[in-house]
C-alpha cells in the first residue's frame, strides 16, 4: 500500500509511468481499502501498486483539476481533458469520472499521437490482403467500412487510410465524435449532438465543401447511414465504423437500418473486420513443447501440436511476454456475385456462402497464419475469436 507524501508529485509519476510503459488508460477505482490503479497494457488490464485510502479522493481531485472538472461534483458523471508536455510533444488525457458506492472511478485515456500513427503497411495485413485494401481505397469514389467491437483499432486503421490517402489534390474532411488524434493535410470535425451538430447534418454540410474523401467516425442509425451511401453515390470516397463482429454482417446491419438493397449493391466497395492481438515479445520468444491447453486450441484450429511458440517474459516486455499488438483482419471486397446476391434480400447464411466462394479469408483463417509465423500466441488466438 503506497502513501506518497506529495499528491502533485504522485499524479505526474503515475502519468508519466503509464506513457513509458505505452499504457492506452488508466483506471482508478475507489475502494474500501484504497485506491484501485489499473493500466491498460495491449488491451489488458494490470493492477499496479494500490494507493492507500487517505489520499484516495486528494488523487481524483488533483486530476480533475488539471482536466477542468468541478471538484465539488462527486454525484453524476463528468469529462474533462487536459495534456501532458513529453520530451517529443504533447500528449492528450482523456478523463471519465463515474460515481460509486466508494467514491468515484476515473478512467483516463491516453492519447500518444506518435505512438499512434502508423502506416497501412504497419497494420499487420498480409501482402495480399494489404494490396486489395489499397486497390479499395484507390477509388475515386464508393463506401467503405471498418467493422469490429469497440477497442478493435478500427479508427487507427481509418486514420492509416487517410494518411495513405493523403495529397495536395485532394480535399479530406472527417466527422468523429470525438476527435482522437490529429492527422495532417486533413480537416477534422468534432459532432456536437448536444448543439444539433450530428453526423447526419455534418455529411449534409460537408457535400458542400467540396469533398473528394468522407471520413465518418461512426454510422450509428438510419439517416446517417442513408447520407453516406449517397455521399459515396454522387462521386466521393465515404469511409466509415460499425459495431458488427465480422465482415458479411455488416450488409445485414445496413439493411436492418433500413438501407436499401440497391443503394448497398451500388455504393458500398467493401468492408474490413478486424481485431487487435498481442504479439509475442521478440526478445524472449521461443519454440516450445505445447501445453494440454494449447494442443486441444492447435488441434481445433488444425495446426501442429507437438510446438507452438511462447515468451516466458523479460526486461523488454515488463515480463508479461508480450509486446505491442497487431491487427487480424477479414477483407471482403464487394464481388459482382456479390453485389447481385445483395438485391435479392439475402439471409447472412448467403452472405458469407458467396464471400467465401470470392476468395475472402475469416478472421480465424488470419490469425492462424500469424501463430504459424510466431507474430501471436494460439492462446491470444483463442482469446481474440473464439
Amino acid at each position: 500500500m503506497r502513501a506518497p507524501t506529495s499528491v502533485v508529485a504522485f499524479v505526474d509519476e503515475l502519468l508519466t509511468k503509464a506513457v513509458a510503459q505505452g499504457a492506452s488508460d488508466i483506471h482508478l477505482e475507489s475502494t474500501e481499502a484504497g485506491l484501485r490503479i489499473r493500466f491498460r497494457l495491449d488491451g489488458v488490464l494490470y493492477d499496479q501498486e494500490m494507493l492507500d485510502s487517505s489520499l484516495m479522493a486528494q488523487v481524483i481531485s488533483r486530476l480533475k483539476v488539471l482536466a477542468n472538472i468541478n471538484s465539488a461534483e462527486k454525484r453524476i458523471p463528468q469529462d474533462g481533458k487536459f495534456l501532458i508536455s513529453s520530451a517529443e510533444q504533447g500528449i492528450d488525457v482523456r478523463v471519465s469520472t463515474f460515481p460509486s458506492v466508494h467514491g468515484e472511478k476515473m478512467v483516463l485515456r491516453i492519447l500518444d499521437r506518435q505512438r499512434n500513427q502508423i502506416s497501412l503497411e504497419q497494420l499487420g495485413m498480409q501482402e495480399s490482403m494489404l494490396q486489395q485494401f489499397k486497390t479499395v481505397l484507390g477509388s475515386s469514389s464508393g463506401f467503405f467500412l471498418v467493422t469490429g467491437p469497440t477497442g478493435s483499432g478500427k479508427t487507427t486503421t481509418l486514420y492509416s487510410a487517410l494518411s495513405a490517402l493523403h495529397s495536395p489534390e485532394k480535399n479530406i474532411v472527417t466527422l468523429e465524435d470525438p476527435v482522437e488524434y490529429h492527422v495532417s493535410g486533413v480537416t477534422q470535425g468534432q459532432i456536437r449532438p448536444e448543439a444539433g451538430f450530428t453526423f447526419e447534418k455534418g455529411i449534409r454540410a460537408l457535400l458542400r465543401q467540396d469533398p473528394d474523401v468522407l471520413m465518418v467516425g461512426e454510422i450509428r442509425d438510419t439517416q446517417t447511414a442513408q447520407v453516406a451511401l449517397q455521399a459515396a453515390l454522387t462521386g466521393h470516397l465515404v469511409l466509415s465504423t460499425l459495431h458488427t463482429n465480422d465482415a458479411p454482417s455488416a450488409i445485414m446491419r445496413l439493411m436492418d437500418m433500413g438501407a436499401e438493397p440497391f443503394l448497398i449493391n451500388a455504393a458500398v466497395t467493401g468492408v474490413l473486420a478486424q481485431r487487435l492481438a498481442r504479439t509475442l515479445c521478440t526478445a524472449c520468444r521461443i519454440q516450445d513443447v505445447t501445453t494440454e491447453q494449447e494442443r486441444q486450441l492447435l488441434e481445433r484450429f488444425g495446426l501442429p501440436t507437438h510446438e507452438t511458440f511462447h515468451a516466458p517474459g523479460c526486461d523488454a516486455c515488463m515480463q508479461l511476454g508480450y509486446k505491442g499488438r497487431t491487427g487480424i483482419f477479414e477483407l471482403m471486397p464487394m464481388s459482382n456475385q456479390l453485389r447481385a446476391l445483395i438485391v435479392k434480400q439475402p439471409n447472412i447464411d448467403a452472405i458469407y456462402a458467396q464471400a467465401h466462394a470470392d476468395g475472402m479469408g475469416t478472421l480465424i483463417h488470419d490469425g492462424i497464419q500469424k501463430v504459424k509465423e510466431g507474430r501471436i500466441s494460439v492462446l491470444e488466438l483463442a482469446r481474440i475469436v473464439c
